[in-house]
């Protein structure tokens, strides 16, 4: 059992361990001015981490007459996190040591016909691939695809995986590797990525849009991320769209915004105007357009692929609106395959500016991911950190 004095070491121990991860190389004192602490309290903490091997200081530049100020940092050699992002085409995964420096990263294709267990199985091999031999596994973060149970780290329901539903995934991995096992929604943890290290760091409210085999925005609000009363907050891939407002039965012209405007959706129009041969310069693998393929064809300026490209970013852009007068975010960051296609990101953001105007004096800034495949995977890896208790670890060695 834990106590309540281990209870209360853990609060301090994260506060100090956190503050380092977001300001780095701090000295006691200013380590204690920044987290309104005593700096005896701070002090005595530091120490105890520094002995456990969680931190090691060093001497930093000298700034004015006198001795050098003892830098407090976090030491990369404690232990090291894994983090796993799993869309329906891949999985990416990445290790960080303990002061978040990627060591390894791995991604491996899902076949279209593999079935949950074997999914799985694959996780398993990327996280022993990506795993160091050399340092302590601390902890493990999933991010999946679809509605899950973060608090129980069950999956519930993904429908582009067969079989991918009622699973206690968290307690598979964690009974493979021994150590806590956190699991989340692949576009939050991509959220958790850019507000820990990419375009949000200082943004409190934003929305991070994952477009990949589906659409997903991982919704921060007031610096926290948020989940909604039954964990399917930011699913705006099941967001009704009209696909064709001409049609007599608006019930029936209704789709998915991800059956519209998904990657998926995109590389599937483009196949079908290159079969027809519609699109010529459009470059096909077993009579398919792929990712590669697509942009291949960007580059090349065709027509169809970025008229293709620019009427998804469109339909996105207008539900983006929606969610962005409802929640009001500062920024809207752009993440997935696409993020580095200007014409689609250009075009989001133009349809955001028009669609806004008039009903603030200033929309949300649209930016586009610059963390590339493997920001779930890092997401993953600091839900890992942030679910890790130093307390708990040391704990864990006593007899």
């Amino acid at each position: 059992m834990v106590s309540a004095q281990s209870v209360h070491s853990q609060n301090i121990d994260l506060l100090v361990l956190g503050q380092l991860r977001s300001s780095p190389g701090v000295s006691r004192v200013e380590l204690a001015r920044q987290l309104s602490l005593a700096p005896s309290t701070v002090g005595a903490y530091v120490d105890r981490l520094v002995t456990d091997g969680f931190l090691r200081e060093r001497k930093g530049e000298t700034v004015t007459a006198g001795r050098p100020p003892t830098i407090v940092e976090l030491s990369p050699e404690a232990g090291q996190f894994i983090g796993i992002d799993l869309d329906a085409r891949e999985v990416h995964g990445a290790s960080v040591d303990f002061a978040q420096r990627l060591l390894r990263d791995r991604s491996e294709m899902i076949g279209a016909r593999e079935s949950a267990n074997e999914v799985i199985d694959r996780i398993i091999q990327v996280i022993e691939y990506v795993r160091d031999p050399s340092r302590k596994l601390l902890g493990i973060g999933i991010a999946v695809p679809g509605t899950v149970d973060t608090e129980a780290g069950r999956i519930i329901h993904y429908r582009h995986i067969r079989g991918w539903h009622d699973i206690a995934l968290a307690d598979e991995i964690q009974t493979q590797f021994d150590v806590p096992v956190a699991i989340e929604n692949n576009i939050r943890a991509m959220a958790f990525a850019e507000h820990s290290f990419g375009q949000a760091r200082s943004v409190d409210d934003f929305v991070c849009l994952g477009i990949r085999s589906g659409i997903g925005a991982g919704v921060f609000i007031g610096g926290e991320i948020h989940r909604g009363s039954n964990k399917t907050a930011g699913e705006i891939g099941a967001w009704p769209c009209v696909a064709n407002a001409t049609s007599s039965n608006p019930i029936e012209s209704v789709q998915m915004l991800e059956e519209v405007a998904s990657l998926r959706a995109i590389l599937d129009r483009v196949t079908e105007q290159a079969r027809a041969g519609h699109a010529p310069g459009v470059p096909m693998t077993r009579n398919r357009v792929t990712l590669e393929g697509l942009r291949t064809a960007i580059e090349a300026s065709d027509a169809v692929a970025i008229q293709i490209l620019r009427e998804s970013a469109m339909v996105i852009g207008t539900a983006v609106t929606q969610l962005s007068l409802a929640i009001d975010p500062q920024r809207i960051i752009v993440s997935g395959p696409l993020a580095p296609e200007e014409v689609f990101v250009t075009q989001l953001r133009e349809t955001v500016r028009t669609l806004q105007l008039g009903h603030r004096s200033e929309g949300p800034v649209v930016v586009a991911s610059e963390l590339g495949p493997l920001a779930g995977a890092l997401g993953a890896a600091s839900l890992a950190i942030e679910s890790w208790s130093p307390v708990a670890d040391t704990e864990s060695k006593d007899p």
